[in-house]
């Protein structure tokens, strides 16, 4: 496989994409294959003209296009001009040697794609800290921990052009920005028949401080949510049963206290509520906290807590808007490895909502 087609999408952050564009300079100047920069950049005027001339500098193609992100990056692979494209995020730094890393991995016709390794540098502030107690950066270490993978971001990620093509690209017909286009192509390419092999040794650096925001990255794994539901939509044979959601009692629960509240047990159904909403989150954090023998942790155990809550709610908000009922109790299962990883937070999110059920009835004896 000869050439490859480097696609990366703009939209403002300047100082990222200088740092790219220098990585991706020095990358090209030792790479002894054909290779191209396309930039589609969707950056407000003033930025957009920056990115153009540093584009200009560098010799990397331009392009404006005000669309969706599914769009751009199927706009740049109608650009692309040689048979590997690869994506990275502008918000990444290359590490050399990552084109010889993609392009060594196509070793048989039956691989579709190539999934590099993110790794993510810089300081580790307290949402970080929080981040790191979850699993919403796992994906982007895919490559050191399988083979093979159904999916992977497109933070370091490559396909054949004609596969893409055979896909008919990424969905550009969900209902608003999707989030989760990099899961869905990589499910279709190996629905076809395809694989995306993981390559440890192709390499990018993400910068952390890109995650550093807390609300920032509250509204983007809202969205995560979201886009959890269209996925299960079109790709119904990865639905699994879900253990009781925290999320999903809790409406259960405030649903109940409403229904209720004319007769005299809507009172205790509220109480529930409330019992349920304080003990959960801060039992479930002590039983984490001491299964990793670092109570210091509490806190970032507790914060991350509220942000996979904050991921389920938008999973069962776009279900409930959607008419369907499917994300209270169902989940996205990508393979047995996910249920080896997730076994024990669930033990322990299970006894947290028992150990709150005592609790509530411990004070209702009380009274």
């Amino acid at each position: 496989m000869e050439g490859v087609s480097v696609v990366v999408l703009t939209r403002n952050r300047l100082i990222y994409v200088q740092h790219l564009f220098i990585s991706l300079y020095n990358e090209l100047k030792t790479f002894n294959e054909p290779a191209e920069v396309i930039v589609i950049d969707n950056s407000k005027s003033k930025d957009s003209r920056l990115i153009a001339e540093m584009c200009k500098k560098y010799g990397y193609k331009f392009q404006l296009l005000r669309g969706s992100i599914s769009e751009a990056r199927n706009y740049g692979v109608k650009l692309a001009k040689f048979p590997i494209v690869l994506f990275i995020d502008s918000d990444c730094e290359v590490v050399p040697g990552i084109f010889r890393g993609h392009i060594v991995s196509y070793t048989e016709e039956n691989i579709g794609g190539v999934l590099g390794l993110t790794n993510f540098t810089g300081k580790e502030n307290w949402v970080w800290k929080a981040i790191e107690k979850t699993s919403f950066h796992i994906a982007f270490s895919f490559a050191k921990k399988m083979d093979y993978a159904l999916w992977g971001p497109c933070t370091n990620i490559s396909f054949r052009k004609d596969v893409i093509e055979k896909v008919g690209g990424f969905r550009t017909e969900f209902p608003f920005d999707f989030s989760g286009e990099d899961v869905d192509i990589g499910l279709r390419i190996n629905n076809l028949g395809y694989k995306i092999k993981c390559n440890p040794d192709a390499v990018v650096n993400h910068s952390r401080k890109a995650w550093s925001n807390f609300w920032g990255f509250c509204r983007k794994i809202f969205r995560w949510g979201r886009t959890d539901f269209h996925i299960l939509k079109r790709h119904p044979h990865l639905s699994s049963i879900e253990f009781p959601k925290f999320t999903t009692i809790l409406l259960l629960l405030f649903a109940l206290s409403i229904i209720l509240k004319p007769i005299n047990i809507g009172e205790e159904m509220s109480e529930l509520l409330i019992s349920w909403l304080l003990c959960v989150p801060i039992i479930n954090t002590f039983l984490e906290s001491y299964k990793s023998k670092k109570i210091t942790n509490f806190l970032f155990d507790y914060l991350s807590f509220w942000l996979i809550f904050i991921f389920e709610l938008g999973a069962v908000f776009e279900s409930l808007m959607n008419g369907s009922l499917s994300m209270l109790y169902k989940k996205i299962l990508y393979g047995q490895g996910q249920l080896i990883f997730e076994w024990k937070h669930k033990v322990i999110q299970s006894w947290s909502y028992v150990l709150t059920f005592i609790i509530f009835l411990f004070i209702l004896f009380l009274k």
